[in-house]
């Protein structure tokens, strides 16, 4: 009886002494695991600051960009005023000059 005892310790301790390893190992695994989450949750939050800084940047550039807009429109617009005004003008010069054509002649 004892022989049997003393053997169904020595399994129990055989099969602890697995459930130890394993453990281990699992704690190992758990600890990888976690430092990758950890790795992969900072590179997240750099990509997701990265992406705010770079729409900040894009939002300036567009609001730059929209204001020179602006003021090429208002150029265009002055430009397009200054050439109407100069077609009138030849208009009305070569009316004189068609004028002045006939009185030479």
């Amino acid at each position: 009886r004892l022989t049997g005892q003393q053997q169904e310790i020595n399994n129990l301790m055989q099969r602890k002494s697995a459930v130890d390893e394993e453990n281990a190992r699992l704690k190992n695994e758990f600890s990888n695991l976690n430092q990758k989450f950890k790795d992969k949750s900072q590179e997240l939050k750099d990509t997701e600051e990265c992406a705010q800084k770079k729409e900040e940047q894009n939002r300036l550039v567009i609001k730059n960009l929209e204001e020179e807009n602006k003021g090429l429109n208002t150029c265009c617009a002055d430009l397009l005023n200054d050439l109407e005004k100069l077609r009138k003008q030849e208009g009305q010069w070569k009316t004189e000059k068609s004028g002045n054509d006939a009185r030479i002649k």
